[in-house]
């Protein structure tokens, strides 16, 4: 009998040792998380303040472009306004990091939504560097030199890819503004969300569809770098699954969307030690190798030191 009592003890506490690492792991993980959570809240704050500041170089590209086009084309002014209001905070390429960032749960009951949910900050940390949001911005530049009718000039496109630049919309593809979305007949289309429906309503520019789209090359930042750099994994799943939909020389995945594909699919149940307050120079230096050149524009802030180099 005293045996029986002494195994059983002997389980309980087994079981309260148990019990106690988990607790232990999931606090690790809620502490993981809620740093990283504060360095994503710290670099949004910090760009909004910039944006508000007028401080990003290509923000106010953005203002002067609009307000060339509506002198040029006043029957293009509200989308020209619709486009201005994403050089400031108003903007759905800020506003769409803050709702990321509101999405991300910082309370997870297992290690693969703990890791799920850690991979997001790091990410909409580096999307909310200054510097890399700046660039970012160029699409938003070009998609209005693109309506100019080649009054305007596109920037930070690779010579070989400028004239197909200026007759294409650099928006489109871009989360932040709309979806690949599939229709009756099974070919998806790109839709706009909101306002950006302007782009269809007040232009009545053509629909874009996904196999004619991706059969020939359209250059943007996002396309060409922010989705690896910066782009959920949502979006890098379902981009990969379109282009295997409708597969062609020019939207043949990287090798940087296949390994990010691969985290997203088989994501680890577990993940390593504690972030670096630096998360922005992490991100930075594991993106390095997708198109650094590429960051020839610059903002005037006095943090320029911030983003990868």
């Amino acid at each position: 009998m005293q045996t029986d009592k002494l195994r059983i003890l002997t389980c309980s506490l087994g079981l309260l040792l148990v019990i106690a690492l988990l607790s232990a792991c999931g606090n690790r993980f809620e502490e993981q998380l809620r740093e990283a959570h504060k360095n994503a809240q710290s670099s949004l704050a910090y760009l909004k303040d910039q944006l508000d500041a007028r401080e990003l170089s290509n923000a106010l590209l953005i203002d002067k472009y609009a307000s060339a086009l509506i002198q040029q084309k006043p029957d293009y002014r509200d989308i020209a306004t619709l486009l201005k209001k994403e050089a400031t905070s108003q903007g759905k390429a800020y506003t769409t990091l803050s709702q990321r960032l509101a999405a991300v749960n910082l309370t997870p009951t297992d290690t693969e939504t703990a890791s799920s949910g850690l991979q997001e900050l790091q990410l909409i940390n580096s999307a909310a560097d200054v510097y890399e949001f700046n660039n970012s911005l160029a699409d938003v530049v070009n998609t209005l030199a693109a309506l100019s009718d080649g009054q305007l000039a596109v920037i930070n496109v690779p010579a070989s890819q400028r004239a197909s630049a200026q007759q294409a919309n650099a928006l489109v593809g871009n989360p932040a503004y709309g979806s690949w979305t599939q229709g009756s007949n099974g070919q998806s289309f790109w839709a706009w969300y909101g306002m950006y429906s302007l782009f269809n309503n007040v232009l009545g520019m053509n629909r874009y569809d996904y196999g004619s789209w991706s059969s020939r090359p359209h250059y943007s930042y996002y396309g060409n770098y922010g989705r690896n750099r910066w782009g959920s994994d949502a979006d890098v799943t379902r981009n990969q699954k379109l282009s295997q939909r409708y597969p062609s020389k020019y939207n043949k995945p990287s090798a940087a969307t296949n390994a990010r594909y691969a985290t997203t699919a088989k994501r680890s149940s577990s993940y390593g030690g504690k972030q670096s307050k630096s998360s922005s120079k992490s991100s930075s230096s594991r993106y390095s190798s997708y198109g650094s050149s590429s960051r020839s524009s610059s903002y005037s802030g006095a943090r320029s030191s911030r983003s990868g180099k």
